[in-house]
């Protein structure tokens, strides 16, 4: 059978979507409608189920021709552009289908856009041409740009390289979607998000680089300026720096399209460089991502216009959302530059600034029946109170700050240079009228010590006696913030380690004592180490269950290991520091022992059984026996509270003895060899300090 078969076979069940092709870009009646979304739904079922047929049959080698569809192609295929497997009728069968994303309805829109997403699973299960399918989505989407631009824009200016490698001629494409509209665009955009979620399930990198250099083709020639004036300077306003004196010839954007649009784009961006970070990908997808880190400055002033819509405010709290994921997302997948980084923290202050002036101390949260972070919260802007979704952006905020401005302590030039300021006392208590010239090169720094201005009194230094507590309670509130949004917390926790530590004491006797570098006492001191260690394991209440999810996670597996390590090794330079650490005062901080499970293999149990050897005939306890006394005599003479280093102690050694348990087992998802060193290492520690 002919290569085209696929593309022939998906051409002729298209064609019974024939009829509705003009009546969907009209007002609808119910009858009409409904005729149209079984016509689209049966294409839909039938195309999943020839999809269905191929997966069930992927392990036979050959097929009857009254069966198979599916002809062996090169895996360089699809990057072949002398060949197509789409001649011109099935080519104009898909274009037809295309059309029908222009529809307003949104059922009909939403099915159509599925009903791609189908097709390219079909694609890929046939083993067909993956490149002329991204060939024809691309062509289109680039076509619905230029068409919602025309006016802007040179007659007879559209060129696209995709022509080149489609059997069809752009008068065809012209009169086929000749009514293109920004929800149109919007919906190619989710159409090409599905597609590569698709991509993703099926663990094919080959289909997805692909995938990647088609789309980073595509992004690197819209004109994203012309885009900034239609959607930030008509109908819209904009903060400060926004595109201004939009074109007259430029017409109007209807504020549902826009909304649309500029969600899906930022869906995708988000999906596209998570991806990208996920594979070792080319020059071109590279430069793809510095084009979208690039287009930050205009996604957010998108983001601020005042879109005309009922749902305003949760819609523009969902745009902060996405924004806020896909900076972070490129603040992991983009070298770190000096000027970036600054640009960065100018943005993050003009745009959330009030996100970072949120109060973090002794903050009471109230919960709100919805999933974390939605747009649709009952109360988003309930006035004098908090909410989950608003603490879920502050999240957001505060560690893309923290990224940026800890980043700045990376690449500062010589780490020996002092603070020029004369005046110390005025630097560390935050005198507004300090030399700007201060502390040039140090600007993480600085950047540091305006946002702790509004999070922990001025006069902290002032006040020595006090000054310990205070810093614990700004550590504690700050920890709290991030306990229950595990795909951030240990990224966060991963960062403070850029963070200078010192272990000496600062205060001794009520007296504040002299520093080397006097510019990173509040900041390390906020930010020890030892002391998040402390409390991030106090606020998991120091069960050692709670850690071992964390580490057999896919998602947060590998950044708790590293965490752990890398507090282990400061704990264990530092030891003194970590077995001093204070009782804190709030009795939920505080683990009551009396219904902990106590493990066999834990601290406690080691204690009681290496004291007990023997009966009193001599002969060897049976460790079941020996077991049980230990749970009866912990349950009879526990005491109400332990102190933080004897909680942190029983905790790691039975996560030790549970890893160890899990490897016998060969049940540990990876090699936990270093970890296990480390916490062995911490364990003869302990050792030499019993308590």
């Amino acid at each position: 059978m002919s290569p085209q078969s696929p593309y022939s076979r998906l051409s002729s069940l298209i064609a019974s979507l024939s009829p509705y092709l003009e009546l969907a870009q009209e007002p609808l009646t119910k009858e009409i409608e409904s005729h149209i979304l079984i016509a689209l739904s049966q294409v839909f079922v039938q195309v999943k189920q020839w999809t269905h047929e191929f997966d069930s049959d992927s392990n036979t080698d050959s097929h009857s021709d009254e069966d198979s569809m599916a002809m062996p192609v090169d895996n360089n295929a699809c990057s072949d552009v002398s060949t197509s497997y789409l001649d011109n009728g099935n080519c104009l069968a898909m274009v037809d289908l295309m059309a029908l994303l222009a529809a307003q309805n949104p059922y009909i829109q939403h099915l159509t856009g599925n009903t791609f997403v189908a097709i390219s699973e079909f694609v890929v299960a046939s083993d067909s041409s993956m490149g002329d399918f991204m060939h024809f989505i691309c062509l289109c989407l680039e076509w619905a740009i230029y068409n919602n631009l025309s006016s802007s824009l040179e007659p007879n200016a559209f060129k696209s390289q995709y022509l080149d490698y489609l059997p069809i001629s752009i008068s065809l494409l012209k009169l086929k979607l000749k009514n293109t509209n920004w929800l149109m665009v919007a919906a190619i955009f989710r159409v090409l998000r599905n597609v590569l979620k698709l991509l993703n399930r099926n663990l094919d990198d080959n289909f997805i680089k692909q995938y990647l250099d088609f789309i980073s083709s595509v992004i690197l020639n819209v004109p994203w300026d012309l885009l900034s004036e239609v959607f930030v300077g008509h109908n819209t306003e904009a903060p400060t720096g926004a595109g201004e004196g939009i074109s007259h010839h430029i017409k109007a954007v209807q504020p549902k399209e826009a909304t649309m649009f500029y969600g899906n784009l930022l869906q995708f961006f988000c999906s596209l460089v998570e991806q990208s970070c996920l594979l070792e990908v080319g020059v071109d997808s590279l430069s793809v991502i510095c084009k979208i880190r690039n287009l930050v400055p205009k996604l957010l002033s998108w983001s601020h216009s005042k879109l005309q819509s009922s749902d305003n405010v949760r819609i523009y709290q969902y745009f902060r959302h996405k924004i806020l994921m896909l900076m972070v997302k490129l603040s992991f997948r983009i070298h770190p530059e000096y000027t970036l980084i600054i640009s960065w923290l100018h943005l993050v202050h003009e745009y959330f600034e009030d996100l970072l002036l949120l109060p973090i101390l002794g903050e009471k949260f109230e919960e709100d029946y919805c999933l974390e972070g939605s747009p649709f919260c009952t109360s988003l802007f309930n006035p004098g109170k908090q909410n989950k979704s608003l603490r879920h952006l502050q999240r957001l905020a505060v560690f893309l700050f923290l990224r940026c401005s800890l980043s700045l302590f990376t690449m500062k030039a010589s780490p020996d240079k002092q603070c020029a300021c004369e005046r110390l006392e005025a630097c560390l208590t935050f005198d507004q009228n300090l030399n700007s010239e201060c502390c040039s090169e140090n600007e993480g720094l600085i950047e540091l010590h305006k946002w702790f201005r509004a999070h922990v009194p001025a006069d902290i230094f002032l006040h020595h006696e006090t000054y310990s507590k205070q810093c614990l309670t700004f550590t504690l509130s700050f920890i709290q913030l991030y306990m229950h949004e595990d795909d951030i917390l240990f990224e966060v926790l991963l960062q403070l380690f850029c963070m200078p530590f010192h272990p000496e004491p600062r205060i001794r006797g009520g007296i504040h004592l002299e520093v080397k570098n006097h510019k990173f006492v509040l900041a390390s001191d906020l930010f020890n180490p030892i002391h998040i260690f402390h409390i991030f394991l106090a606020e998991v209440l120091y069960d050692h269950q709670v850690l071992l999810d964390y580490l057999i996670s896919k998602d947060t597996g590998a950044s708790c290991a590293e965490y752990l390590l890398r507090s282990l090794r400061i704990v264990c330079d530092s030891w003194n520091l970590f077995v001093e650490f204070p009782e804190m005062e709030e009795a939920k901080y505080l683990l009551c022992s009396k219904r902990r499970q106590v493990l066999t293999g834990s601290w406690d149990s080691m204690e009681v059984l290496s004291s007990r050897h023997v009966e009193n005939d001599g002969a060897p306890s049976s460790l079941e026996t020996e077991y049980k006394k230990v749970l009866l005599s912990d349950s009879k003479h526990c005491r109400n509270y332990r102190l933080p280093f004897v909680a942190a102690r029983d905790c790691l050694v039975s996560l030790r003895t549970s890893i160890e348990n899990l490897c016998q087992k060969n049940l540990f998802p990876y090699n936990p060899q270093a970890l296990l060193l480390r916490l062995m290492r911490f364990h003869e520690l302990c050792l030499s300090n019993k308590q």
